[in-house]
């Protein structure tokens, strides 16, 4: 069975706490360690934080707008680490960011609450590379930014570890 939308909202809101708590413990230099490959602890908890900011403005538009075509060739125009370095993920510190973050899903939490016939709306996405279209409704999107979180604590956790600690 499918989760209700309240369950959805109840675990949307941890996103800030589960993120913090991958980082519990870090201090500023830590926050630079990466794993074998790939990314910073400090660079996944950015492209977290705006992962959930761009994907809300996506979310937004799909639940006024039924439908809507994503605007997203801004992005896609370049491949995420260039994203990442262009935006400096690597060089912010991540306080700002975890702090946007709690009052961002709150925000979107409350407006989900008030908007219960926005869930089943939709808007359609070409990604990068592809020809065909997708359509994903504004409770798809909610689930992708779950699955991102546990995507991203995993990868963190998984530096952490590499680390020992």
């Amino acid at each position: 069975m499918a989760d209700s939308h309240e369950h959805l909202l109840k675990k949307y809101l941890q996103l800030p706490d589960r993120l913090e708590s991958a980082l519990a413990g870090l201090d500023e230099t830590e926050l630079d360690w990466k794993g074998k490959e790939g990314w910073s602890i400090r660079a996944y908890v950015h492209h977290t934080v705006e992962g959930e900011l761009i994907w809300e403005v996506n979310l937004r538009a799909a639940a006024g707008h039924d439908g809507i075509a994503f605007p997203m060739a801004w992005y896609f125009c370049q491949d995420q680490d260039t994203w990442a370095e262009q935006w400096g993920y690597d060089r912010r510190p991540v306080e700002a960011a975890l702090a946007l973050l709690r009052g961002s899903t709150r925000n979107l939490v409350e407006f989900l609450r008030c908007l219960p016939e926005a869930w089943d709306r939709c808007g359609r996405i070409t990604w990068r590379g592809d020809k065909q279209e997708t359509v994903l409704s504004v409770r798809v999107i909610v689930l992708i930014h779950l699955l991102h979180m546990d995507q991203h604590t995993f990868d963190i956790q998984a530096i952490r570890k590499l680390h020992g600690k």
